[in-house]
Formats: C-alpha cells, structure tokens, sequence
C-alpha cells in the first residue's frame, strides 16, 4: 500500500535534526565554562595582546565551512590560539588605551544566563521578567543620577546607538519644513559618535557647530552664548548642545550646571553624553562634578565602560519618557497581539531594535551579587590609580602633563634632554607608544591635544594594580629615552 502525502510528511517531521544527549552537554558545558574561568583567572599572567596581517590572518582562519563538525577539543583550541591568540585584551589590567572594559565574573555569568535563556526583550507580551528587569535597573539608574521618577529610558547596544536614540527623540517635535535650519552645538573634545549620530539623522556638516574648550578642555560657556547668538541673527535654529561628562580624551567634564541654566534660558535640548563617566555619582567628587546632569532632557550611560559589563551594554534615559514611545512606536498588522496595557512596557516601542536581547539581565545579576558598593569601590579605584600614575609621571622627571588627572585619565608627553621640532616630539610620543604596544606588556593609547600628540592612560579595569602603574610609567621612560638617544 503507498503512503499517503500527508504520512510522509509526518514520517519526515517526527524527529528534530540529530541532537547530543545530555552527557555530552553537561560535559562540554563545563569544558566551555573551564576554558572561560581559565582565562578569567591567568589573563594578568599573560601578554595584554598580540595582532597579525590580514593575510597573515586569512591563512590561520581561512577555510569552507565543514559539512560534518569538528571536535570540541580541536575547535576550543581553534579558539583559544587562533582567535584569542590574536586580540589585544580590553579587560587586561595593563591595557590602558581608549575606554577598556574589564567586566567582573558576576556580570559574565549574567551574560551566560541570558544567552542560555535567549529571551526576546522587544515586548512585554513574551518576556515580562526580562522587560521588568530592565525597567527595575534603568530606575537604578535614573536614582543614582537623580532624575525623575516620569523619565524613562532604555538599554542599547552601547554609547553610540544611545546618542542617536536621543538625537531621533529631540528632532520628533521638529516640524520637517524647519529641520534644514536646526543647530547642534558641541565642544570640540565631543565624541565622534555625536557627528556619526547627526549625519545619520540628517543634519548636513554645517549645522553641527563645534565649540572652542578652556585650558581644561570643557565647553566654554561663551563661546556656545555667541554661537547661539550669531545664529538666531542669521535666521537658523538652535536646537540642541551636548554635554561631556567625561570625555574619552581626557576625562573632562562640560559646566552641566550653567549649561542647563542656559539651555532651559534658550529652548535648546540638553542631552549629556556620560557614556564613560556617569558612575562617577557614586563617589562625592562625582557628584560634585556631575551638578546638573538631572536636568538634562536626555543622557547617554555605557555600563560596559566603568561598570564592569560585558559587550554590549549602553543606555539612554530621557526625563520626559513618554516623548520615547512616541518617537518610535509603530504597529503594523503582525505586531496586533502584543500592545502593551497602560502600566506594561514594549521596549521594541522606545528605540531603533525591534529585535532586542536580554541585556540588563548582566548588569541587574551583577548588582544583586556583588552590592553598589563594589562599583563605588571600582570608581575609587580607578581614579586613585590615575592620581597615583600622575604622581609617578611627576617623579619621573622627563614627563610633561598636557591633562592633569580628570576621572580615571591622565594625558603627558614625553620631554626629551635635547631640543626637537613639534613633528619630531610627536613622532616620538606615537614611536613609544607603537613599541609599548609591540612588546605585549602594556597598551596605552595616544591623542591629540592643543594640536599636540601625546600619551594617554584611562584606567577602569578593577584588577589593575600599584604595581602595574609602576611597570608602565617605567617602561614609557625606558623606551623614551632610549629612543631619544637612538
């Protein structure tokens, strides 16, 4: 008898594609897992780093994808030596360059909890737990920082996809006959992120208007007065200034008190950009220097900077939360069954991701475990240890500071015995560096300041230690002077 079309169907779907038993997971899980602690607890043993050319690269990693898998064994290895073997750590203790993260132990379990679960954070409807979490740790956030109970917010995949949610939410009221004359105005130590953001949303060079900073590098609050000035008289529209509060080149912070006096005087929208620096408030030199970050209409916070999260972590908050769903909720047929009641949220409704990961799972499991007096400590931490890199610098006797310490950054040159030229000092601050890097001891980063190139260290990482200053202030004079001899 022939089977029915139907039967074969059913015969085809009766068993899912082959899966390993329970053994086998419960043993790869933990070699997964092994291989992870491992790494978490030898990596200040190890190089900072190392990298390869691209062709170098393509002959390591290049190759068809197999039609029947590998062993675990071979492919951990593939991984640890192939992959890992050719990264420079960001959650070393030595690396100091750009912004690290370091995240703790607690909030990578939280991570490895979330992507177990792989709960879709986008509504209410499917994941109430997640998208409660989610509220309960952005409402965290808003206390610490002081703002209002009415502000809402949401987690991003970090400071830049934050600093354009805020940029389509403070255009929205805009009618569109007037956006070809609105104005950004921003210091000239912004993030470029602020720039990426505006050209995204629209808004063409000339209408971002960069602004002249002070000797410590923070907005002058004159130069934004005549800015806005000279462009009501030509018939343009001010509309938005961003606010450092601690910028990646050098930790400053902008006067967020006058500027909220000001942007409040002017109609302009105050969005904060504290991706780097917010958890400053827990300390009480962070609060002083954040005085006025609450009456900001909006701020952007990157807990995968100074707050010990894994990639990827960021956040916005805007003090009016309802200006969120109305910027960016949209319904369309096959969404029908998940609107939201009036007291439940659908985070797919306050930003760009329809598509969301479960990602305050990380930052709440790391809170309720460790305590926020574990992150005050980590602040503290990492700004005794600049101060301590800047007393070192101050010893050593052929350093010049070009940024004294702000937050956990301090920025100096080199000062050779012998008179150079402005290129030749620079090229020599980018050669240190450049060897620093090459030698696998330590990372550190240069910039540019008052047109000037110079060395650079950020220190967020919770593990770095007295010692590890010491070794990289001593091994940036070593190499310093013995290429200004060479």
């Amino acid at each position: 008898m022939s089977t029915s079309p139907i039967e074969t169907l059913r015969q085809a779907c009766l068993a899912p594609p082959e899966q390993p038993g329970e053994a086998w997971l419960r043993a790869t899980g933990r070699q997964v897992m092994d291989l992870i602690l491992d790494d978490h607890l030898h990596l200040p043993t190890a190089r900072v780093g190392q990298t390869g050319t691209r062709a170098e690269l393509e002959r390591l990693l290049r190759e068809p994808p197999p039609e029947v898998g590998i062993e675990l064994d071979q492919l951990l290895a593939d991984f640890h030596t192939k992959v890992l073997g050719n990264a420079y750590r960001t959650n070393h203790p030595r690396f100091f360059a750009f912004i690290p993260a370091a995240p703790s132990f607690a909030s990578i379990l939280g991570e490895c909890l979330a992507s177990g679960a792989n709960l879709f954070a986008g509504v209410w409807k499917e994941a109430a737990g997640a998208t409660q979490v989610e509220i309960v740790v952005l409402d965290w956030f808003k206390q610490l920082l002081g703002y209002p109970a009415e502000a809402a917010g949401i987690l991003t995949s970090g400071g830049s996809e934050a600093s354009l949610t805020a940029l389509v939410v403070a255009r929205e009221a805009i009618p569109h006959a007037d956006r070809s004359k609105l104005v950004l105005y921003a210091s000239e130590q912004r993030h470029w992120s602020i720039d990426r953001a505006a050209k995204i949303i629209g808004l063409a060079p000339e209408q971002i208007r960069p602004l002249a900073c002070d000797a410590d590098f923070r907005l002058r609050m004159d130069a934004l007065r005549d800015a806005v000035a000279d462009d009501r008289r030509a018939g343009r529209l001010p509309w938005l200034v961003v606010a450092s509060a601690g910028t990646t080149n050098t930790g400053s912070v902008d006067p967020l008190a006058e500027l909220a006096d000001f942007a409040s005087e002017q109609s302009l929208w105050l969005h904060v950009d504290a991706a780097y620096g917010w958890p400053m408030v827990l300390t009480d030199e962070g609060r002083r220097l954040f005085d006025g970050i609450d009456r900001a209409d909006s701020i952007t916070l990157d807990p995968h900077k100074w707050f010990a999260q894994p990639f990827e972590a960021g956040g916005l908050l805007v003090r009016h939360g309802e200006l969120l769903g109305q910027t960016f909720k949209i319904r369309p047929e096959y969404m029908q069954d998940v609107e939201p009641r009036a007291d439940e949220i659908n985070f797919c409704d306050h930003g760009i991701a329809l598509t969301r990961r479960f990602r305050a799972l990380k930052i709440w499991f790391s809170i309720k475990l460790l305590g926020l007096g574990w992150f005050r400590r980590l602040i503290e931490h990492g700004c005794a240890l600049a101060e301590y890199a800047q007393a070192l610098v101050e010893q050593a006797g052929c350093f010049e500071i070009t940024s004294p310490r702000n937050l956990g950054i301090i920025c100096f040159r080199f000062m050779p015995r012998r008179q150079l030229a402005n290129e030749e000092l620079d090229a020599l601050q980018q050669a240190i560096a450049e060897e620093l890097f090459r030698s696998g001891k330590a990372f550190l980063s240069t910039t540019r300041l008052h047109g000037q190139s110079t060395l650079r260290l950020c220190f967020v990482n919770w593990r770095t230690t007295a010692a590890d200053v010491e070794d990289v202030v001593r091994s940036l004079a070593e190499i310093g002077g013995r290429l200004e001899k060479g």
